[in-house]
């Protein structure tokens, strides 16, 4: 039992450090005048913050005592399932994947890691041009109006920090 409250803990641990450098990086973020290192911290924020999901659904795993390394909201219901268990923290979390301020944190996410949209590179092979753009040039010059600020980064990650508390409340080893 000592030893799972260990594990248990550790899982907690990292999330809470996810959630602790994102706020690190939305304060980094508010204190810099500079374009492009104001980006560079929100988009900063964003990784911690997604980062926060995972840890906390590996959290999760670890709760439901699930041998998985790189657990997901849908393998943990699917393994749950075949157990005949049910965990509203997922239907939670799904509930919010779908619609809600989890859906806003990994549309972001996805966002900051294809710097170039998606629209913009099928325009260009429906044009006919087959030259690939220079993506040093566009993530300098690349409006950065997808961004979210920090102080919506902020918001999220307070959302999340309170689902989050909630969460854990409810869950209670027997």
């Amino acid at each position: 039992m000592a030893g799972k409250t260990r594990v248990a803990k550790y899982q907690a641990d990292r999330t809470n450090q996810k959630l602790y450098f994102c706020r690190l990086a939305c304060q980094s973020a508010g204190n810099t005048n500079d374009k492009q290192l104001y980006q560079a911290h929100c988009e900063t924020a964003i990784f911690h913050l997604h980062g926060a999901l995972l840890a906390f659904t590996q959290e999760l795993g670890h709760f439901y005592s699930l041998n998985m390394t790189a657990p997901t909201l849908l393998n943990i219901e699917q393994t749950l399932s075949e157990r005949t268990q049910v965990s509203p923290e997922i239907q939670r979390l799904q509930q919010l994947q779908q619609q809600g301020f989890i859906a806003n944190i990994e549309r972001a996410y996805q966002r900051c890691l294809y710097a170039v949209p998606s629209d913009t590179v099928i325009d260009e092979k429906q044009n006919g041009d087959s030259t690939s753009p220079d993506l040093i040039v566009n993530v300098v010059t690349l409006s950065n109006q997808w961004l979210p600020d920090e102080a919506t980064i902020r918001e999220w990650r307070q959302q999340f920090l309170e689902l989050i508390e909630q969460l854990r409340a409810g869950m209670v080893e027997f």
